[in-house]
């Protein structure tokens, strides 16, 4: 039977091969069959390139053969520097996650994800950790929000809240929704575009002050989980930001994440459907790694992973992954859980690390009930007392005029309205809560307002905390104070 089999093999094999060679010579591309490995539900077939064909040409054309002799699929791929084709002609079914988390331990790796299956058929499983930030990018149907749910489902199926800590950011959609009452959670799941923008800068003074910790306690800073942050979606969360200053703050805040998050144990993933350099607005340069789900564009691709043929996937979780371990980009099915196997793995998963849940000490900054309420602290008008209620945007802007303020001798609407691009309206009211905590004196006709507090002995213990609550770090707030000595 075992002779039969390698004979049958064989005479598939040479068949295919000879197809493929008069497949692509339709096309202006001359190669040869050399030699070819049959494997249990695939073909490897070892090609030479003849005459002027360059490996582009072959993979140029690789979408037309295989739509030609009708293979289920066809991918072109590079063994020990050698072109070789691997070839399905039968529809193969592969593990669901649930099935690969239940027969896989990746103990040894700090934030394991489990990405799919090679050409080969062969799992492959990364660290994050090692990366140490993520872009998954795709269009519509593409695969891009079951790759983002096996990542994280990766993670903390495998490691307690004591190890990882998640923050989760879907802005306007609900495919992150379901991981809300996981106890790796730092918070909700942030789905609103001012709290995603509030909960990035305060990630930004997170970093900072694990930077800190590293220096001055190692072994504390050592016991802190590390920190998981998936953006879905993220340019949305600039959608509907119309304050210049908050969407530059938050391009800073990530960008700065980005560039020394790995020194603090914070890792970002962000996911977007259309990645131009417009749309993202950060340096994704900082970002390693790269995974490009089917593009509807060849620019997309091309932002994504530095090179066209993202556009050309079959989609459904047909990816390219592309990060410095790997030579060049590597062609991967991803790994599939179905809608119905999710609550099922989320149930399993609460139940698993309930216990150490209770007992884990460290959470983020933002916890749910400071998520509910997140808009800082403002003043009131009439009696000078700082309030809640108010949007953060607001509460941003009044923390940058404060600082601003009080570097001036003298301020005026105009002032205002000229330095933060604001209308009079809203410049004559940050003037009345300056005036009402005294900030600034009264109004003396139409001449600019004298400022009155210049120093950091004349700051309240309630401005320097609502400074605090919108991302102004002490050092600011201490140079200020220092250009009047």
């Amino acid at each position: 039977m075992r002779n039969r089999n390698i004979l049958y093999c064989d005479t598939m094999a040479a068949t295919l091969g000879e197809k493929m060679e008069k497949a692509y010579k339709r096309y202006g591309v001359n190669i040869s069959i050399k030699n070819w490995d049959c494997d249990s539900d695939r073909f490897i077939f070892f090609v030479e390139l003849k005459g002027a064909t360059t490996e582009r040409h072959v993979r140029k054309h690789a979408p037309d053969v295989q739509q030609r002799l009708r293979l289920v699929q066809f991918y072109v791929d590079k063994q020990n520097l050698a072109i070789c084709f691997v070839v399905v002609i039968q529809k193969v079914d592969y593990q669901h996650l649930p099935d690969i988390l239940n027969s896989q331990e990746n103990k040894e790796m700090q934030l394991p994800y489990i990405v799919g299956h090679d050409v080969l058929g062969e799992l492959v499983t990364v660290d994050l950790e090692q990366f140490p930030h993520l872009l998954i990018a795709g269009a519509t149907n593409s695969g891009k929000t079951v790759g983002l749910q096996s990542l994280i489902i990766s993670i903390i199926y495998e490691k307690s809240p004591q190890q990882v800590n998640l923050i989760l950011i879907d802005v306007g959609a609900t495919d992150l929704i379901q991981f809300n009452g996981i106890p790796h959670l730092s918070c909700p799941v942030v789905r609103e575009g001012e709290s995603a923008c509030q909960v990035l800068i305060s990630l930004m003074n997170e970093m900072e002050r694990r930077i800190k910790l590293s220096v001055s306690n190692p072994n504390q800073f050592e016991q802190l989980p590390s920190l998981v942050v998936v953006v879905d979606e993220f340019s949305a969360v600039f959608i509907g930001r119309e304050d210049r200053h908050i969407i530059k703050r938050v391009r800073d805040a990530v960008s700065s994440l980005l560039q020394r998050g790995r020194h603090a144990k914070i890792h970002v993933v962000l996911a977007a459907q259309n990645p131009t350099i417009q749309n993202m607005k950060v340096d994704i340069g900082n970002i390693t790694a790269r995974i490009a789900f089917r593009c509807a564009k060849k620019n997309f691709s091309e932002t994504i992973i530095g090179e066209s043929g993202a556009e050309n996937l079959s989609g459904k979780g047909d990816m390219y992954f592309k990060y410095p371990q790997y030579e060049g980009r590597r062609r991967i099915q991803g790994i599939y859980v179905s809608p119905e196997e999710l609550p099922e793995i989320l149930s399993t998963v609460k139940d698993r690390w309930k216990r150490l849940y209770y007992e884990t000490k460290y959470k983020f900054i933002i916890n749910a009930s400071d998520l509910q309420k997140i808009e800082a602290d403002i003043v009131d008008k009439s009696t000078g007392k700082f309030l809640t209620g108010k949007t953060n945007i607001e509460n941003y802007m009044f923390a940058r005029i404060l600082l601003w303020a009080w570097e001036q001798d003298t301020i005026s609407c105009n002032m205002l309205m000229r330095q933060f691009n604001i209308g009079w309206k809203r410049a004559d009211n940050f003037m009345a809560k300056l005036n009402a905590i005294g900030v600034v004196e009264d109004l003396d006709s139409k001449l600019p307002r004298r400022v009155l507090k210049h120093s950091a002995k004349d700051f309240s213990e309630e401005q320097i905390t609502f400074l605090q609550h919108q991302g102004v770090f002490l050092e600011e707030i201490t140079d200020v104070s220092g250009n009047d000595d």
